[in-house]
């Protein structure tokens, strides 16, 4: 295909930040080896990322408005109007529905700023949805369902106009679209959180360098939990865990990736202090792509104890054995991946999966790279190309 032929694209996103390696970047980077690809986004920054971390990666909140090429995208930001993460601008449609594209993918209608984009005719757009668990996870049963009320007479309603006139819908995990099923007439299918193959893959020069630097020995096993740190994400329990099992293993070693300022990681601080294991303990704050993927190379096994999160996917990018609980969340992923093992239902779970990951570090016969090559299912380039098959439907 030449380039005068390639598809016209266009992702349109409340917020799109490189650094933050979600799936709207990914998407970006991997449609723009196949297709002529545009971004349309605010000009601010995700709320969801702190001071602590935009200083991390030297970046400011706001953007320049205006277009730009970045990363072989042309990406056009728009000054927005903000508040509680949903974001709009009154030029959406027309510039949607001048630009002639082939196929439109709106991330995250819930952010408004996407969800005009269903206003003009396109030829193909489909519409990609994230997790909303945590707007529950807090409330009580009654509460729960006064919040879901509340939800459907609002954004359900923005949700089942966008999905009537997008061509498909999809949802990160089984969760969502569980969620979400009231507002999708045409149904939804599971579209996982994707890496980007660039950024994430195995290099037995690049592990070797990392656990020299941190200074690791062969017979070391390193455990990471990696993500933003928050109280649902429980890496509490992985730090008893590791506690625990140095006992019978004093060769454990232990990263966390994603620690800040706040209350949590404060918490999470003196829990590895007050736990005996800050002597085999590396603790990182937000770091970049190219940190990530040496971290995880340097470990043997990544720990999510409860929630989903990129990292994850990244993490099955480079190889790593992964452990995870079985959930509508996570499903998908134990099920697609040879390096995804599940966390057993009881308390010491944790332990006998690092006792799992350690066996087939030492007499496996499937190496890192093959695992790694294994996983490319939940690359940018292959959810890019299931997403160009509505282009044929």
């Amino acid at each position: 295909m030449t380039r005068h032929d390639r598809p016209r694209v266009l992702i349109v996103a409340g917020y799109f930040d490189w650094f933050s390696g979600y799936q709207e970047t990914v998407l970006a980077r991997a449609f723009s080896q196949v297709a002529d690809t545009n971004v349309l986004a605010g000009n601010r920054v995700s709320p969801i990322f702190s001071d602590d971390h935009l200083a991390k990666v030297g970046a400011s909140r706001i953007y320049p408005a205006g277009e730009c090429y970045e990363n072989d995208v042309l990406v056009t930001r728009l000054p927005i109007r903000e508040i509680r993460s949903m974001v709009w601008s009154r030029r959406v449609p027309s510039l949607v529905q001048n630009g002639s594209y082939d196929l439109v993918v709106q991330v995250m209608p819930g952010q408004l700023f996407p969800a005009l984009a269903s206003i003009p005719r396109v030829k193909h757009r489909v519409a990609l949805y994230g997790d909303n668990a945590a707007m529950y996870a807090a409330l009580g049963p009654i509460q729960s369902r006064i919040k879901f009320a509340a939800f459907s007479a609002t954004k359900g309603l923005i949700y089942w106009t966008v999905n009537r006139r997008a061509s498909r819908a999809y949802g990160y995990t089984m969760d969502t679209i569980t969620r979400l099923r009231h507002f999708a007439p045409s149904g939804m299918e599971v579209l996982p959180l994707a890496f980007d193959r660039e950024e994430f893959y195995f290099s037995r020069e690049t592990r070797s360098a990392a656990r020299a630097e941190l200074n690791y020995d062969d017979d070391d096993l390193v455990v990471i939990a990696a993500g933003k740190v928050q109280p649902q994400k429980c890496i509490s329990s992985v730090v008893e865990s590791i506690a625990s099992y140095r006992q019978r293993e004093p060769r454990v070693r232990l990263i966390i990736v994603g620690m800040d300022s706040g209350e949590e990681s404060c918490r999470i601080r003196k829990h590895v202090e007050d736990s005996g294991i800050s002597d085999i303990t590396l603790s990182f704050p937000f770091v970049d792509a190219r940190r990530l993927n040496e971290l995880f190379n340097a470990a043997d096994v990544g720990i999510w104890p409860t929630m989903p999160a990129i990292t994850i996917q990244q993490a099955m990018g480079t190889g790593l054995q992964v452990i995870i609980p079985r959930n509508q969340f996570t499903d998908h992923l134990l099920r697609g991946s040879s390096s995804a093992h599940e966390i057993a239902p009881r308390p010491e779970g944790i332990s006998i999966g690092i006792r799992t990951a350690q066996r087939m570090k030492s007499a496996s016969d499937m190496p890192r790279c093959v695992h790694a090559k294994s996983n490319e299912a939940f690359s940018g380039r292959r959810v890019v190309e299931r997403l160009l098959e509505d282009l044929s439907r």
